[in-house]
């Protein structure tokens, strides 16, 4: 296994480790249970609480329904119970946002103002409308299935934020590995040397030689353009995309066109880098179809086979922008 890829599943590992651990699900219950506060739950309706799963719940299985079902008033007083309720709903954060829009800050806690109460039946009711559901299609639903549900919907999240780390280390690397390139050729005219050795972090704009500026940013991840008077002309940009399921080959390309796309139109000299960890034969055929990308090369090939990352080097700087 490339040593790229091992680094990942490390990360994936040691984040969903780290993430348990942490027993926010089981923190949230031991609040709940010791919320002092007993809501008005009539009318069912209001709540969007089917009558049948609440004599269930509260009758048969003899349940607190606050455990159960989520109730306005519970979420204002206990915020951070929405992720014990979305837990066993079964939502992941994503569906979630689709609903009610950002709630992470309200899970964790950090949300500087005061649930409003308009939202709250918002919330309550998409919740007990999912958790009726589920319910209803379960043939002997318990509290402790909706726990094993909030497990495998932390996973779910979890994998999410895996999936951004992704882009994010293969980001830095490739980055890096630029940045460290122009240093050792002294390519980089300011910020000047001395100071570039003393750097904890990289800056986010570099000015190269012949009046070549270099920019990091979110979209696109690396561009370059010449700075005269009155005009700046796009030169090169490079996309990055370090996921490594082959799965999201596809999707992760379309993301990068958009940045392409808006790089021919500013420029039309603008020389287009693609870098992915993964090329499926679509998406070679894609990309040789579009005829958006100068160059295409994987990222793990650059990282571990010296002749690639020479290849990729000579074909950004020296025929793409006469640097070397």
């Amino acid at each position: 296994m490339d040593k790229y890829s091992e680094n990942l599943r490390k990360v994936k590992s040691l984040l969903i480790v780290t993430s348990l651990q942490k027993k926010n699900d089981l923190k949230v219950f031991e609040a709940l249970k010791n919320l002092e506060i007993e809501p008005e739950w009539m009318p069912l309706s209001n709540f969007m609480i089917d009558d049948e799963v609440w004599k269930y719940v509260t009758i048969e299985k003899e349940y607190n329904p606050k455990l159960v079902f989520c109730h306005p008033e519970v979420l204002k007083a206990l915020p951070t119970s929405s992720l014990y309720y979305r837990g066993i709903t079964g939502l992941s954060m994503k569906a979630a946002k689709t609903y009610f829009g950002s709630i992470e800050n309200l899970e964790k806690g950090k949300q500087k103002t005061k649930l409003g109460e308009n939202k709250a039946l918002k919330m309550a009711r998409i919740y007990n409308t999912f958790i009726c559901t589920v319910i209803k299609g379960s043939s002997d639903w318990t509290l402790e299935n909706g726990k094993r549900t909030i497990i495998a919907t932390l996973g779910i999240t979890l994998d999410g934020i895996m999936r951004n780390k992704v882009g994010t280390i293969a980001e830095e690397r490739v980055r890096t590995l630029v940045f460290e390139w122009l240093r050792e050729n002294n390519l980089i005219v300011f910020p000047p040397q001395e100071e570039l050795e003393t750097m904890i972090e990289l800056p986010v704009i570099c000015q190269l030689k012949d009046n070549i500026f270099m920019k990091f940013s979110s979209e696109p991840d690396i561009s370059f353009f010449r700075k005269t008077t009155n005009l700046d002309t796009l030169l090169a940009v490079i996309e990055i995309k370090g996921g490594i399921d082959p799965a999201g080959a596809l999707e992760r390309y379309g993301a990068a066109t958009k940045s392409f796309q808006q790089a021919l139109k500013e420029s039309q000299r603008c020389k287009n880098f693609f870098l992915s960890a993964v090329f499926t034969p679509e998406l070679k055929n894609r990309i040789k179809g579009d005829r958006l990308v100068e160059k295409y090369y994987d990222i793990i090939d650059i990282f571990e086979k010296p002749e690639v990352e020479e290849e990729f080097f000579r074909e950004l700087f020296h025929y793409s922008l006469r640097l070397i």
